[in-house]
């Protein structure tokens, strides 16, 4: 038979508690009353992990969208899917600002056969400022079509793109105290989303973007702030149309997205929806996601949202290692149409096991 070392302190694993018991201990552990709690044997399990869902409040998103030649199908794809983007806004209560910028922050030069006259040239928005001037928030009436005309930047944008320097010129002076000014808010948590086929062509080190982005909340909010990338993550994901295109990998903006622990979505995929839904949440500030700190026995597992325990076989959570593996980390997922509500408190408690999901609900 084999054995394991316990770490100095730590207590064996207890046997796994019957589900009736689990849930009347579990029930005076968080405070809810129930009459035939009293008469139950109630054994308190070794891990209690206690999370809060975040209430968002108030989030500034600025969509970074690329203007050059080859843009059309994606600026399509993503107008179609704003009600889907709205998914995790509407359900978080969140107060929500959106605006749109360019990547063009030079004004592209006219050369014929290009399919863009002066006029579509002249029409490029400077680099920096938002589309039309505007944002859209819950009380814009038709907020859906308002969403559609900013994403359409068009493709007649300078073919050297600099996602990055444009989102940081729209963030701060002079544009944020003057044609940018309110879009912006103090108490905001602030979102930047880079949709991109090609790569950032913006004159910083990546290092200086994101500390200039976290700046913009200033010293004590710099964690209000993160980045995600819509962009070509890996060019065997595209097809050769898109390659021919001039799809490239946008390895910069990843990395902003990374070090500021944003999404990733591939624009080569041929459904938004998805990934849509990511960066809703993502940009929300709500979770499906509670990591525990340690590995459980996954039979023991109890889970309560506020004054409700939630069984496992009601398919509102399950237990999972995130990502997907033996190393993954442990943690409870909800459905993400059964998120915790904002402001709710989430308690997990647990005999402490080898963490294997195989074994869950059984």
């Amino acid at each position: 038979m084999s054995t394991r070392t316990l770490a100095p302190g730590r207590r064996a694993p207890a046997l796994p508690l019957p589900r009736s018991s689990r849930l009347s201990w579990a029930l005076v552990a968080l405070g809810i009353t129930a009459g035939c709690a009293q008469d139950q044997n109630i054994v308190k399990l070794e891990g209690d992990d206690v999370f809060y869902q975040v209430d968002a409040g108030e989030v500034d998103v600025l969509l970074v969208v690329d203007n050059s030649g080859s843009m059309q199908p994606y600026q399509d794809l993503l107008a179609e899917n704003f009600n889907q983007f709205l998914t995790y806004f509407i359900e978080g209560n969140v107060d929500y600002h959106i605006g749109v910028v360019t990547t063009s922050m030079e004004p592209p030069e006219y050369f014929a056969g290009s399919g863009c006259t002066q006029d579509d040239i002249d029409a490029v928005p400077f680099g920096g400022h938002l589309k039309g001037g505007t944002w859209i928030s819950p009380a814009t009436d038709d907020g859906d079509a308002l969403f559609r005309e900013l994403v359409a930047v068009g493709t007649c944008g300078n073919g050297y793109e600099m996602g990055l320097e444009s989102a940081y010129a729209a963030l701060t002076s002079p544009l944020i105290d003057d044609e940018n000014e309110g879009f912006i808010r103090e108490d905001a948590y602030l979102s930047v989303i880079f949709v991109s086929d090609e790569q950032d062509a913006s004159p910083w080190p990546v290092d200086d973007y994101v500390n200039g982005f976290r700046d913009v909340k200033g010293q004590r909010d710099r964690d209000s702030f993160n980045a995600s990338a819509l962009v070509v993550a890996d060019l065997e994901d595209c097809s050769t149309r898109q390659v021919a295109s001039g799809a490239h990998p946008g390895t910069r903006y990843l990395d902003v997205a990374t070090q500021t622990e944003g999404v990733v979505g591939n624009i080569c995929a041929d459904d938004f929806g998805v990934i849509v839904e990511e960066l809703s949440l993502a940009s929300s500030r709500l979770t499906d996601t509670f990591y525990l700190n340690e590995d459980p026995d996954p039979t023991s597992i109890v889970v309560g949202v506020d004054d409700a325990i939630i069984d496992c076989s009601e398919g509102v959570w399950t237990f999972a290692r995130v990502p997907e593996g033996p190393e993954g980390r442990p943690a409870i997922v909800f459905a993400r149409d059964q998120l915790p509500p904002p402001n709710s408190k989430i308690n997990v408690q647990y005999n402490y096991g080898g963490g294997d999901p195989a074994g869950f609900c059984e």
